[in-house]
Parts: C-alpha cells; structure tokens; sequence
C-alpha cells in the first residue's frame, strides 16, 4: 500500500500539465496533515518533508556559492533530527494553527518549518 501511495505521488508530481498550470501544489496543508497522521500514507508525507527540508537547504547553499551569503534562511534543521521528529513538529504547528489548513501545502509546512527550525543569527 506504502509503495502504491508512492508511485501515484510521482505520478502527480510527474505530470507535465499541473508542472506547467501552478507554481504552488493545490494540496491544501490540511490535506498533508492527515497523510501525516495516519500509518497507511506516512512515507508520502515523509517524503515531502524530505524533499521541502532538502529544497530549501540547497537553496540557501547555492545562494551563498553565487555570492548572496546575506540571503535569508528559511529553517535551521539540526542534521541530527529526524524525519519522525520533523514530522511530529510539522504536525503540532498545524494543529495549533487551523487557519492554515485550507492554505497551500508548501506556504504552511514551510512556516511550520521556519517556526519551528529558527536559525540562529549571528552578526
């Protein structure tokens, strides 16, 4: 079932029309919550933690090799958390924050992510 889960996730995320139609998933965070939260679809939600917490990190990289060190960081994970500790975080901060259920996924996971991953600032 996890697997079958995970083929129809590239499926979507493989077709070109909704590559080509939106630049923000139409998958509410609400949506996201409930993957999260149950056994059958967990790897799915995983995956797209993993694949957001690895985007933004590359992003930040490649600004500050291009010569924007002063680029602002989105979230600081820790290399030594887990998927099942982003998880759990991700889903605290959507419950304490309904209004952001019937928003796009990646605009509340990424808050989520930036409230509670805050980096440390040093000047």
């Amino acid at each position: 079932m996890k697997r079958l889960a995970l083929i129809a996730l590239a499926g979507v995320l493989a077709a070109p029309t909704l590559a080509h139609a939106q630049r923000l998933a139409p998958m509410k965070a609400g949506a996201l919550g409930k993957m999260c939260s149950s056994s059958a679809t967990r790897t799915a939600c995983d995956a797209y933690l993993s694949g957001l917490t690895d985007g933004v990190t590359l992003a930040q990289i490649n600004a500050h090799n291009t010569g924007d060190a002063s680029a602002p960081t989105g979230f600081c994970v820790p290399a030594s958390e887990d998927i099942a500790a982003i998880r759990a975080k991700v889903l605290t901060w959507l419950k304490a924050h309904a209004d952001s259920l019937g928003k796009p996924v990646g605009e509340s996971v990424f808050t989520a992510l930036h409230d509670s991953y805050p980096c440390d600032v040093k000047k």
